[in-house]
């Protein structure tokens, strides 16, 4: 067993769990509770605010573990199948797509008049759903046997 394979990949799968997870909490936990003029609701936006810069780092560890694990999965063989590189390309594209709202959420200025704009569902739900689409297109790569 490769020590480091286990913990790199573990490295990886807990990056996943908190980034993906995050969403599900802003999803299904703190959006119902975002209502305009509530008193609590910049607590709230500080929260999802938080998760954001949170889910930055999740995302750097998501990369540089996501290419060891791909150098693993690669050593000892000559050819990888072309379908199985081509499901990666459409897992890193997805992952790129997911990781430009949080990107660009710290580039683009809060509306400070309007701080309920500063919490997006509607880009918590993609993020969400392409979230789960890679986690599929992962397990599928998992079992592919080359």
């Amino acid at each position: 067993m490769n020590s480091f394979a286990v913990v790199n990949h573990w490295l990886h799968l807990i990056s996943v769990i908190f980034w993906i997870g995050g969403n599900a909490f802003q999803v299904f936990v703190l959006s119902p509770f975002i209502k305009p003029g509530d008193p609590s609701n910049e607590t709230l936006l500080k929260i999802s605010k938080r998760f954001t810069k949170i889910s930055l780092f999740f995302l750097i560890v998501l990369v540089v573990t996501g290419g060891m694990n791909f150098g693993v999965r690669r050593a000892g063989h000559e050819v990888i199948p072309p379908g199985y590189i081509s499901a990666l390309a459409v897992k890193i594209f997805l992952v790129v797509g997911m990781a430009a709202f949080p990107v660009f959420s710290l580039i683009r200025p809060v509306d400070e008049e309007n701080p309920s704009k500063a919490f997006n569902l509607p880009q918590a739900k993609m993020n969400l759903a392409i979230g789960m689409i890679i986690v599929f297109i992962a397990a599928m790569l998992r079992q592919w046997q080359f």
